[in-house]
């Protein structure tokens, strides 16, 4: 049969707007991991409530009522089971989304920090729950959070900038405009911690020893809005308040300067840095040259082929796909009027969940074209259902008693219902620690304390099986005939 047939979904970026679901919503995010992976979306709401929707059934699973003022970020851990918010109400909240949780004392709220001032940026730390980033509004350190016994929080102090001494030293009365920190990420292996500042410039953490090594300076003095990383580490996408979304390729090896002799002449070494520190290097520059429009969102595709970006104009409803390789536009999926304020893409599918400023929740997938000539010849079209009538030797390929002896035979082995394999939707992550790094056991054993010391470990989100004992089993197994007759 054709291919189209049996997999529908093999174009590789969506096409055309599906539906929508009024939630009243400002941020939504797909699970990434698990036994469903993308089945669930988290929104976080106007109203502070954050809700979980099926995204099969678009109907509500979970709801969560913890945050008082608008929700800013929503992040999943990588299990799938725990969900981070951060609200305007100064507070972050960690939820236990397992089937068990309801039902313990504390329910499904683990974890309450409140900081100084409205969050706006937090992020899970990929491989610890317990450990989490945020930066707040208006302050120039972001804050590091470890719920751990033993743990505590710290602001992670940039290092001081030489024009502020400079202007420090010629005029004291004269007003200082600091770096401010405006957006947080981890890199997918979760030793580093990147954070974008409103001079444009990307400070990089030592989540071990919370301290500074490197600030990378992009050369656009422009408020990074929104930084994030693919999934194996090897590039991440900026989106700046200039309105220009940038992909940055991170090597371990400096950049070759280039062949031609008048290009190589303004070329310039970037001055060396500590091992685990990329060299950043801007590969493609993403921007609407016509209408100048911002962007409010950016993302990856689940394989990173592709690079989204939701344009925030204020009559349209756009999503513009590029390709990574190339940097042209693939596709630009226009849908309603009302505004893009964040999107997200599925973790497997060529499928798009897009937030509009009116709080709904538009979806964007791929068309399925039905190809009736891929049917072998003789196939034929019905224009209303008709009776088959079956010969009786038609499909009478092997002898019953054979049939029943194979299937007497199966039921002699064991059967696993506890575990489960199911393919992964990440990629192979992340390069290995650098082997002249001395601190590789000592963050490992760091990240790798107290990790998961709940009652049902590994637990995602969804039911759990119900086991039954001996005695269920034989209340369930049905009587035999003389049983039955003596009962009579």
């Amino acid at each position: 049969m054709n291919l189209e047939l049996l997999n529908p979904f093999t174009t590789s970026f969506p096409e055309n707007f599906d539906s929508s679901v009024d939630v009243a919503g400002l941020c939504a995010r797909f699970n990434p991991r698990g036994l469903f992976a993308g089945h669930y979306l988290a929104v976080g709401r106007l109203d502070g409530v954050v809700i979980v929707l099926d995204f099969e059934t678009k109907c509500i699973v979970r709801w969560l009522e913890g945050h008082v003022k608008a929700v800013t970020t929503v992040c999943w851990s990588s299990n799938s089971r725990y969900l981070l918010t951060a609200s305007r109400d100064w507070n972050a909240i960690i939820w236990d989304l397992s089937a068990s949780a309801a039902d313990t004392v504390e329910g499904e709220r683990r974890h309450t920090v409140r900081f100084d001032a409205p969050i706006t940026s937090a992020d899970l730390h990929p491989r610890n729950r317990r450990m989490l980033v945020v930066t707040l509004h208006g302050q120039t350190q972001p804050v590091f959070v470890d719920l751990r016994e033993g743990g505590g929080r710290w602001e992670l102090e940039p290092p001081p900038d030489e024009e502020e001494v400079q202007e420090e030293e010629d005029d004291e009365d004269m007003e200082i405009i600091r770096e401010v920190a405006t957006f947080a990420r981890f890199n997918p292996r979760g030793d580093l911690i990147y954070v974008g500042t409103s001079r444009g410039n990307i400070h990089i953490w030592d989540v071990y020893t919370k301290g500074w090594l490197w600030t990378e300076y992009i050369g656009v003095p422009a408020p990074v809005k929104q930084l994030a990383f693919n999934k194996t580490g090897s590039s991440i996408i900026l989106n700046s308040n200039d309105r220009c979304i940038r992909l940055i390729a991170l090597s371990p090896d400096p950049p070759e300067p280039p062949s031609d002799e008048e290009e190589a002449a303004e070329f310039e070494l970037p001055p060396p840095r500590p091992p685990r520190i990329p060299y950043f290097e801007v590969i493609h520059r993403f921007q609407d040259l016509v209408n100048r429009t911002p962007w409010n969102g950016c993302g990856f595709s689940s394989d990173g082929e592709y690079i989204i970006g939701g344009a925030g104009h204020k009559a349209a409803h756009n999503i513009y796909i590029w390709d990574r390789e190339t940097g042209t536009l693939v596709k630009i999926l226009e849908g309603p009027k009302d505004p893009c304020e964040d999107l997200d893409w599925h973790p497997s599918r060529p499928l798009i969940a897009s937030v509009s400023s009116l709080g709904m929740i538009h979806t964007w997938v791929t068309p399925i074209v039905e190809n009736w000539s891929a049917y072998a010849p003789g196939f034929e079209e019905l224009d209303e259902n008709r009776e088959y009538e079956e010969k009786e030797d038609e499909f009478d390929f092997e002898d019953e008693t054979a049939i029943r002896r194979r299937a007497a035979d199966l039921q002699d082995h064991p059967v696993d219902i506890l575990s489960h394999t199911t393919p992964s939707t990440r990629a192979a992550v992340v390069k290995p620690w650098p082997e002249d790094y001395d601190g590789v056991d000592a963050y490992e054993d760091y990240v790798s304390r107290d990790a998961e010391e709940d009652e049902a470990k590994g637990q995602a989100f969804y039911p759990a099986p119900i086991l039954l004992d001996e005695a269920d089993l034989v209340a369930l197994e049905p009587a035999s005939p003389e049983a039955s007759g003596r009962r009579r």
